[in-house]
Order: structure tokens, then sequence, then C-alpha cells
């Protein structure tokens, strides 16, 4: 009986004991703080731009686009099979009729007419705004070292009636597609390039 007393009794009058410290030992203010340093950076960093703080997309650096003398070209800076899912969602979402394509061949062959870019406008405005004929252009993927570059070529030139290739429509009208609708990138960002 007396162990068991022991035994329980001991470890509370520990407690007890260990909980009615001093007040010397619960006031900190008399410790001795530690030196202060001076920062001396030898390497100045410099200011943080204002676009640096706000988020960007994880997919914004998956396009390169340029756009000079008339011909424009469109890099897809991703994996093959990635970069013909983008291509044919940007036909998808622009309205672009696909009458076919051949992933092996990494090429879609569709219906354009750059006047209307892919969407349905009135009679009116068709006739008014008609600098180009509608016209089958091939697009294709081609590999390159940059990553794919995407290319459109009227199917059968001989074929147009009038006006001029839209081919250059054609891609500036896929990368609008793929930047605004894919990527999200608002229309008023310029790509970092």
């Amino acid at each position: 009986m007396l162990l068991r007393t022991l035994t329980y009794s001991l470890p509370c009058l520990l407690l007890t004991a260990c909980a009615d410290a001093p007040d010397k030992y619960r006031d900190t203010h008399h410790l001795e703080l530690p030196p202060v340093l001076p920062i001396e950076h030898t390497n100045p960093q410099p200011a943080v731009a204002a676009d640096d703080l706000k988020p960007k997309s994880a997919l914004a650096d998956l396009m390169a686009f340029t756009d000079e003398g008339g011909k424009p070209v469109l890099t897809l800076k991703t994996r093959p099979d990635r970069a013909w899912e983008m291509v044919a969602t940007a036909l998808k979402i622009s309205n672009i009729e696909v009458l076919d394509k051949s992933q092996e061949d990494q090429r879609f062959q569709v219906r354009y007419d750059p006047d209307t870019s892919g969407k349905d406008v009135g009679l009116l405005r068709a006739l008014l705004n008609n600098d180009y004929d509608e016209a089958e252009y091939t697009i294709k993927l081609k590999e390159e070292r940059r990553g794919l570059t995407v290319n459109a070529s009227l199917t059968k030139p001989q074929d147009l009636e009038f006006g001029e290739d839209g081919s250059a429509e054609l891609i500036r009208l896929l990368h609008k597609a793929i930047d605004e609708k894919i990527i999200n990138r608002p229309p008023d960002k310029k790509a970092d390039e």
C-alpha cells in the first residue's frame, strides 16, 4: 500500500513543485539579446516590376508567334501530340470546317474563308467584305529544333477564283484562338518573346 501511494503521490508532488516557478524564470526581459549586425549586400537586387507579381499562366511559354513581312510564324513549344490537340481545339473553337485530318502526317485539311474568320456573318456583310475566296487550306505541323511550326497553305492554288491567299489570316486566327481560348491570356497582353 505504501509503495502504491508513493508511486502516485511522488509524480504529483514533482509536478506541483515545478509549477511553482519563480517569476525570474518566466520574465524574459532580463535576458541578453543577440547583437544586431548590419546587412551588407554585395550584389544589389533589381526592383521587382509590377508584372512580376501577377500570376502567369503555366502555359504561357508554350507558344511563340512572329508576324513580320506578311508571313506569320506560329511555333508551339510542346510535344507533337499536345500541339496536335491544341490546333484541333483551336479549329473547333474558331468554327472552321475540318475536311480531313491525319495525325500520323501531322496534317489538317480545312475549308476557310478569311473574310468571315470562322464566324457566320450575314449575306450583306459577306458581299461587302469579300477580299478572299473561300478555299481549302492544308495546315501542317512541322517539327523543328524550337518546337512544332504550324504552316498553312492553299491545297489547290489553281482553283482560287478571286482574291488572295488567306493562309496568313488562318495562322493569325489559330494564334488568336490558342492564345486567348486555350492558354487563357487576356487579349490586351502581348506574348513575351
